[in-house]
């Protein structure tokens, strides 16, 4: 408890009184914090643009024992995507990605590699527009994998053999477990190769290059993948988002992608 100074990414602000404001961050040291940032709304705010959501800040603040909200104390703006706010596409993405965090991330939980991926995929769909789609299917694949809803790609679920090897059919099943066809147990459905190297590489793959590659791949691969993070989304919420997804269906990334 007391000072703690993180790097972080602002997810969302909400109004408090005449001229506070509720802030929603994914930290770094300390996951998803809320806290109070008083005179924020003030026209000479000692934060400036500096808590503007996506933003990717260093964080300063008093955390107290007792109480849920921490106090901000400084902000300062290591990168900003302000241009971004013109296309509505890219604040749409952007806004997803936010509550896919917010949703499954749970308060105070450290989770470093949760906090690269959302500040790479941030970065990549600013950069990228054309690109906003897929980079929105690698995010709901991270997500679900780092919160433990999505399983190893490599190995069989059910007897641990390496999935992906020469004559080896690979299913997957409703909750997003990966099976050889003798551990299918009946159930899931058959995935293609490309589909299964998708799964594969965004182990070592960034969110631009992850993207090229759905973005690349046959119509169906790509549909059958986005199709199946948004299910396994859905599944875990319970119900559907609040944030839609990316606007952009995958076919016309496809088609902006190579350049037709």
């Amino acid at each position: 408890m007391g000072i703690v100074e993180t790097e972080a990414i602002v997810l969302q602000t909400y109004k408090l009184a005449d001229a506070d404001k509720i802030v929603v961050c994914m930290t770094e040291k300390s996951g998803v914090v809320r806290g109070v940032a008083r005179g924020a709304r003030r026209l000479k705010s000692k934060f400036g643009a500096g808590l503007e959501p996506f933003t990717l800040i260093r964080l300063t603040y008093f955390e107290k024992e007792s109480r849920e909200l921490v106090t901000i104390k400084e902000s300062e703006i290591l990168r900003s995507y302000f241009d971004a706010a013109k296309d509505a596409d890219i604040v749409q993405a952007l806004g997803y990605l936010a509550e896919l965090v917010k949703e499954f991330a749970p308060p105070h939980q450290v989770d470093e590699k949760l906090f690269k991926m959302l500040r790479a995929s941030i970065d990549a769909s600013v950069r990228n527009p054309e690109l906003l789609h897929p980079i929105t299917v690698y995010a709901e694949l991270w997500t679900l994998k780092l919160t433990g809803l999505l399983a190893d790609a490599k190995e069989c679920g059910g007897c641990g053999r390496r999935l992906g090897e020469a004559g080896i059919d690979v299913f997957i099943s409703l909750e997003g477990a990966l099976r050889c066809h003798s551990c299918r147990q009946g159930g899931g459905q058959r995935i293609s190769a490309g589909v299964h190297g998708l799964l594969t590489s965004m182990r070592v793959l960034g969110p631009k290059a992850w993207a090229e590659a759905c973005a690349a791949t046959s119509q169906e691969d790509g549909q059958f993948i986005s199709s199946t993070a948004g299910r396994l989304v859905r599944r875990a919420l319970e119900r559907e988002p609040r944030s839609n997804r990316a606007s952009l269906s995958l076919q016309s990334v496809a088609r902006r992608f190579v350049g037709e």
